[in-house]
């Protein structure tokens, strides 16, 4: 993050986070308690570990970390929105055509695990198959990186598809209430169905045409967008 992007991100959240001096102490400014949140995202720190950072006790920590993130999605919520007109998702094909040669396509989609510590009474909802507990993050992006939209909180036994085919994005998609041109399509990796708005690279990479190896090349190429967006 850029010293620019924190001071826009900062006038944004203060008026939110802002508190009143008492006669006991002073209120902690919005911009340590930003610093604190964006280090906390970042870094995965534990309470204890941002307390010794910021001289802040747990408890402070606690609550204030809450109101921050909660904050920060109010603020840049429109910031994160699915094109509603041809017009605009014509503006996203035409950037997968010209940046990454692949035309038609309207975003890149995929999920990323996030680690957590197993939740109490989770069992092994969260569990998944890379040995640990997280949450999922699923999210499609545009050709220059931008979220178009998101999906978080599912439990991590869930693989993508199935996050994908529960969410209020799947179903706009096959009620065709999205206004996608007509040859419009989403990209993304072997564990998403194909469908005749999703596409996904070749399961055999043997015994591929000419024609075959250059498309499977290209999308596997524009589909690397949204695992760079999610690194």
């Amino acid at each position: 993050m850029t010293t620019q992007q924190f001071d826009f991100l900062l006038e944004k959240v203060a008026p939110l986070i802002q508190k009143q001096d008492t006669i006991m102490r002073e209120a902690l400014t919005p911009r340590i308690k930003l610093l604190m949140a964006l280090k906390f995202l970042a870094t995965g720190d534990n309470y204890l570990s941002l307390s010794e950072a910021f001289r802040v006790s747990r408890s402070s920590i606690c609550v204030l970390l809450k109101d921050v993130l909660d904050a920060i999605y109010e603020v840049l919520e429109e910031y994160i929105q699915v094109p509603s007109t041809i017009e605009q998702w014509s503006k996203v094909q035409q950037d997968f055509k010209n940046n990454w040669q692949f035309p038609f396509c309207c975003g890149a989609l995929d999920g990323k695990h996030v680690v957590i510590e197993n939740p109490p009474h989770g069992s092994w909802d969260f569990y998944n198959y890379k040995g640990t507990y997280s949450v999922v993050l699923f999210a499609i992006v545009d050709a220059h990186y931008r979220f178009l939209y998101i999906d978080v909180g599912t439990n991590g036994r869930m693989n993508d598809a199935s996050i994908f085919k529960k969410s209020k994005f799947c179903k706009s998609l096959q009620e065709d209430e999205l206004g996608l041109p007509n040859k419009g399509v989403f990209i993304g990796d072997d564990a998403f169905p194909l469908t005749t708005r999703i596409l996904k690279p070749y399961s055999r990479h043997d015994a591929l045409s000419r024609k075959e190896k250059i498309f499977h090349y290209r999308l596997s190429r524009a589909r690397r967008i949204v695992e760079n967006a999610l690194a």
